[in-house]
């Protein structure tokens, strides 16, 4: 116990922007690509093995481990929640949500071959990617909602601004702006009109500063529709 209070102090040193409490575990190569923020990211009684987070992120009773790369401010809640990369990169954009019990993974058994085992690990004493077989990185772009008990297969790319339902399985590309939920997970509408949608897409509010996000915080408290986006005045820095 001594000893993980130690690396803890380490950490909370050299990683000053990745705040982690004494029931954490955290990968020394995690690069943090926002040492100098005011929004540090929170690992909360979690394990993470991360490759890059960025600012804010908050992680709280979660696993996640390998290639993962996160954006800003995205939220990762367990417990149950699994993220984990072996042959690719996980990739989950800034403001995106992920909630209780989901799993996202970048690879699957090989069914193609004698068996579906971990032969290469169990008998062969190899290592157990070679069991696996993957497609590419998973990627989910800014501002996703992802809702408990939904499973990300690998490959799947989930377009920015999307809802995906709880208790889904998602096997394929969601378009940008879906609802989707079900097993396997289908398309049921769009958040918004396609007018909105260009108003979103031409904005690009997920690459604003902190501070431009807060001068216009009623952009963000906003029902959007037709009448909104033409009544809104938006500040600038």
């Amino acid at each position: 116990m001594a000893l993980k209070k130690f690396v803890k102090k380490l950490l909370l040193q050299y990683k000053k922007c990745i705040i982690v409490d004494l029931n954490s575990d955290i990968n020394f190569n995690v690069k943090n690509e926002s040492v100098n923020s005011k929004y540090p990211c929170i690992i909360y009684k979690s394990s993470c093995s991360l490759y890059i987070v960025n600012e804010g992120c908050n992680i709280s009773q979660a696993i996640c481990d390998g290639n993962i790369i996160l954006g800003r401010f995205v939220s990762i809640l367990g417990p149950g929640t699994i993220i984990k990369s072996v042959k690719e990169k996980i990739i989950i954009r800034s403001f995106s949500s992920i909630g209780q019990n989901v799993c996202i993974y970048d690879f699957n058994h090989s069914i193609q071959r004698v068996s579906s085992s971990m032969i290469n690990r169990l008998v062969l004493k190899e290592d157990f990617s070679h069991d696996l077989s993957s497609k590419t990185s998973v990627i989910i772009e800014e501002d996703v909602w992802i809702g408990s008990n939904t499973v990300i297969l690998p490959g799947v790319k989930i377009g920015r601004g999307s809802v995906i339902g709880a208790g889904s399985v998602v096997t394929k590309d969601v378009p940008r702006y879906s609802i989707v939920f079900g097993n396997p997970a289908k398309v049921h509408s769009k958040r918004f009109d396609d007018e909105i949608i260009q108003y979103l897409e031409d904005l690009k509010w997920w690459d604003w500063s902190v501070e431009k996000i807060k001068i216009n915080k009623h952009l963000f408290n906003a029902n959007l529709d037709k009448c909104a986006i033409k009544e809104i005045k938006l500040q600038n820095l």
